[in-house]
C-alpha cells in the first residue's frame, strides 16, 4: 500500500509544505490539509497500519518522530516537542503510545 492510494499527492504536499520548518507541525492542521480528517475510521486504520513500523498495533514516540517521512521520504523528522505534542493529543489512555483504536 502507498499512502497516495488513499490520500491525494497534492494534499500531502500541501500539508508537508505547511510544516516544513522545525516546530511548525500542528497535527490538527496537518490532518485537515492532508485529508486525514475527512477519512472514515477504517481508512484511518489503514493509514495507521502503514505508519506502524513494527506492526505492534501501537505508535510509540520513536515511530511518531518519523511520522512526516511516511508521507514523503524526504520530509523532516518531527522535533521532540512536536512528537510529544502529537502523542499527548492522541494517547487517550495515557499509556505513552497511540493504539489503533484511539481517537486522533
Amino acid at each position: 500500500m502507498s499512502i497516495t492510494d488513499v490520500l491525494s499527492a497534492a494534499d500531502i504536499a500541501a500539508a508537508l509544505e505547511e510544516c516544513q520548518d522545525p516546530d511548525s507541525f500542528n497535527h490538527k492542521k496537518f490532518f485537515e490539509t492532508s485529508g486525514l480528517s475527512k477519512m472514515s475510521a477504517s481508512q484511518v486504520k489503514d493509514i495507521f497500519r502503514f505508519i506502524d513500523n513494527d506492526q505492534s498495533g501501537y505508535l510509540d514516540e520513536e515511530e511518531l518522530k518519523f511520522f512526516l517521512q511516511k508521507f514523503e521520504s524526504g520530509a523532516r523528522v518531527l522535533t521532540s516537542s512536536e512528537t510529544k505534542s502529537l502523542l499527548e493529543a492522541a494517547d487517550n489512555d495515557g499509556d505513552g503510545k497511540i493504539g489503533a483504536d484511539d481517537d486522533y
